[in-house]
């Protein structure tokens, strides 16, 4: 077990640094009894700071974008901040959503937080100042841009219209409009719905889902929708998983994204693998903020290798940030 002491450095990180927690902060933490451990350094950090916080356990959903309590969902609404180490992904929640959008609070999801070393994980060594500027110059030109195409060494080539959507800088500080996920930095765009066309060739990760092994995960894509996910028994198991939620909207290509943590690698958690520095993310489902599309549940597909062009512009390619 590791010990409470080694979980601090990081747990203070959170709410000092990403957070800017102060003695007059509102701070609700948000946990599920998987991450009562890790929940608990963040009570100690908050008590450190002299924050005026509240513990609500919450039972875990059943896969990443499902629903809070209403319970929760009022709760979150009360704060100045939340910070929800939880075992599923409270970024795609109705509860998430109303709480930034109708009272302006700030939220740090931090899904999948259960393993006792998560505040040991090594994307928690980003040097989160220093890269607030990359991630946010991204977020600007996936905003200004109108068209976004994504082509791999792999066999991807897929574009979008992302026209008149907002982008996403992800750089881990909370916000009243976007999310923070800790360490797991990116800057990312909600496509417009029924304008993706082409073929997505996921080499790398479904967080969520698994690490992709020796097969590729090859998605077809027509008019927004995948219409065909081929490949070797992991891409018969997220077929089988996106058939399960009964929805036609989990088809939906639901967020364009690309990882800008220097720190993280591939090792099947989340949060590192959606941050990995070039990584790109093409999800199913909700689509991100700023999208129109609710669905059952949200899947990132992790693909490396790949060049972002925008508006005929070449601004990511491989791991190297062109802007």
């Amino acid at each position: 077990m590791t010990p409470l002491i080694l979980k601090m450095p990081n747990a203070r990180k959170v709410l000092h640094l990403l957070g800017a927690v102060t003695p007059q902060t509102k701070l609700l933490i948000l946990h599920d009894p998987t991450t009562a451990a890790n929940a608990e350094a963040l009570a100690v950090a908050a008590s450190e700071l002299g924050a005026q916080f509240s513990m609500l356990r919450e039972m875990p959903a059943t896969h990443h974008g499902g629903q809070l309590s209403e319970i929760a969902a009022a709760a979150m609404k009360e704060a100045d901040l939340v910070v929800a180490p939880m075992q599923t992904n409270a970024a795609h929640t109705n509860a998430r959503r109303a709480a930034q959008e109708e009272a302006g609070t700030h939220v740090i999801c931090l899904p999948e937080a259960m393993a006792d070393d998560f505040f040991l994980a090594p994307g928690w060594n980003a040097d989160f100042e220093a890269l607030r500027p990359q991630i946010d110059a991204l977020g600007a030109a996936l905003d200004r841009a109108e068209t976004a195409r994504v082509t791999s060494r792999h066999g991807t080539d897929i574009t979008m219209s992302i026209k008149g959507r907002r982008g996403r800088a992800l750089n881990g500080f909370s916000n009243s409009v976007d999310i923070s996920a800790g360490y797991c930095l990116e800057a990312s765009i909600a496509p417009v719905e029924g304008t993706a066309n082409g073929i997505i060739v996921v080499d790398a990760s479904i967080p969520g889902f698994g690490l992709i092994g020796a097969d590729p995960v090859v998605i077809h894509y027509k008019d927004g929708m995948a219409t065909s996910i081929e490949g070797g028994p992991q891409a018969d198991g997220f077929r089988a998983l996106l058939e399960s939620f009964d929805d036609p909207n989990v088809y939906n290509l639901g967020e364009l994204g690309i990882g800008m943590n220097p720190e993280c690698q591939l090792d099947g958690t989340m949060l590192s693998d959606e941050s990995v520095w070039g990584g790109f993310q093409l999800a199913l489902g909700t689509s991100a903020p700023g999208g129109k599309c609710q669905a059952a549940a949200h899947y990132d597909t992790v693909l490396t290798g790949a060049k972002l062009v925008l508006d005929g512009q070449t601004v990511f390619d491989d791991r190297n940030l062109l802007i």
